[in-house]
């Protein structure tokens, strides 16, 4: 999953705006943590018996993350395991290699289904983006990184700059757009040294943002298109 789709369990569920205990968003950033460590190092991992290990009693806060990143890995567990995921990704990436056979396809197939899903939760709920990035705005990003720091044992230098670009950038809303997206699925291959979709991608992106709403519906029935 995404950024976005990985939120959703917080904020498209009954009585989240009331965000009874102050934590909310808290959990949220944790849902997005793993991809942001990703960005910045490779080898700083927050897999579940990591975050079981973290010690958290001393700051509520780091337990709302510690819990965000956990739902993360249950989301990506489901999602990816689930056979409508496999057969969604497999047939864009068919699409690409007819499209440009140097590609790899079966990444860009996996990465564009994910935004896509993204995309269609944005159209869905025109609320959810808004509130996720006023949510991650309101939070101090040194106390997100010092939880990732307790529970990496690495110095994560970058990660409180990653934070703040993150949320100027704004990069999500980008994903409206055909061109947005594939302008996103471009910088995702520059960063992973990956070959480049062509600009004919859009023709591509189109159509597939046209057939992703049963995906969409099979995993985020709470959100209604």
């Amino acid at each position: 999953m995404n950024y976005l789709a990985h939120s959703v369990a917080y904020l498209a569920t009954d009585g989240a705006d009331d965000d009874v205990d102050g934590l909310l968003f808290w959990r949220v950033a944790g849902t997005s943590l793993p991809d942001w460590l990703r960005v910045i190092d490779k080898q700083a991992r927050v897999r579940p018996d990591v975050l079981d290990a973290v010690d958290v009693a001393d700051d509520v806060r780091f337990a709302a993350v510690r819990d965000g990143a956990r739902r993360h890995h249950d989301d990506d567990h489901r999602f990816h395991a689930d056979v409508a995921f496999d057969v969604h990704s497999a047939d864009l990436a068919a699409r690409f290699r007819l499209l440009a056979p140097g590609l790899r396809a079966s990444t860009l197939g996996h990465i564009l289904t994910e935004m896509l899903v993204d995309a269609s939760l944005m159209r869905a709920d025109p609320t959810l983006l808004p509130r996720y990035y006023a949510g991650l705005d309101g939070l101090d990003d040194d106390v997100i990184a010092g939880f990732a720091r307790r529970a990496t044992g690495r110095p994560l230098l970058e990660l409180p700059t990653l934070l703040r670009r993150f949320k100027s950038s704004r990069f999500l809303e980008l994903y409206a757009s055909d061109d947005g997206l594939l302008d996103c699925l471009t910088g995702v291959c520059q960063r992973a040294g990956l070959p480049l979709p062509p600009s004919t991608s859009t023709t591509l992106i189109a159509a597939a943002r046209r057939e992703i709403g049963p995906l969409v519906a099979r995993f985020f029935p709470q959100v209604r298109a």
